[in-house]
């Protein structure tokens, strides 16, 4: 029978942990309401990340199972500049209380995306319960409209992922609206930019929803939001 758990996936950047008070508090509070034996202090867990060869860009996910145990593991993280997303209701997300947890089960993303793939897409991008955007299989989504950011709300089923805590912190403090919200799928159709935040993309513009393809002019609220985040992902 397999293990109940969480996880978290740190992008590491030529050995460098990226974000990782985010990741680590969040694997902490996840740990602390679900009852998981969680005793690896910050300075283990960056450890225990960083100990593994990280040259280059890798993905390194740290699994904490009920019992206290955990695993590590990475893989070579490949970023294409931008994406594709297939726009389907094969799965559907919802509130509930383990939807704001990153648990081990993921088996109904990975049938999503890898049916997204097999019809020549990226990723997919995934309505809840009530035919709200709420996620793509594996990232939060944004878009843009007129200066104006929206992003589906949590109360949609979509995790409270890492980047998109951190996008919309920068957002305020740079004084740009953002609105967290309920949006149906032909909200993209009018969307000046919209894209994909996870700890593979960082932050990765999409440019096809479907038959509709996204075109930005000048300078895109990815470009900017890259500039941004890197001045201080790696501080602590």
């Amino acid at each position: 029978m397999e293990k109940f758990g969480v996880f978290e996936t740190v992008r590491i950047e030529d050995g460098e942990t990226t974000f990782l008070p985010y990741h680590y508090e969040r694997i902490k509070k996840s740990a602390f309401v679900l009852d998981i034996p969680f005793t690896i202090s910050y300075e283990m867990f960056e450890r225990k990340l960083k100990g593994i060869d990280s040259k280059g860009l890798k993905l390194v996910k740290f699994a904490l199972f009920e019992d206290g145990s955990y695993a590590v593991s990475e893989r070579v993280c490949i970023v294409p500049e931008s994406v594709s997303l297939l726009a389907d209701n094969c799965i559907k997300r919802k509130r509930d209380f383990l939807s704001e947890f990153k648990t081990l089960s993921i088996y109904d993303s990975l049938f999503a995306l890898s049916k997204a793939k097999k019809k020549g897409f990226d990723e997919v991008l995934l309505t809840d319960v009530n035919g709200f955007i709420s996620e793509s299989a594996f990232a939060n989504i944004f878009f843009v409209k007129r200066g104006v950011f929206f992003t589906p709300s949590l109360e949609t089923g979509c995790l409270p992922g890492t980047r998109r805590k951190i996008v919309i912190e920068i957002l305020k403090r740079m004084g740009v609206p953002i609105v967290e919200g309920f949006f149906k799928m032909d909200f993209s159709e009018t969307a000046d930019e919209v894209f994909l935040t996870s700890a593979k993309y960082d932050v990765i513009s999409v440019r096809r929803i479907g038959n509709k393809s996204l075109k930005s002019e000048g300078t895109s609220w990815v470009d900017r939001l890259k500039v941004v985040m890197a001045g201080f992902k790696i501080k602590k």
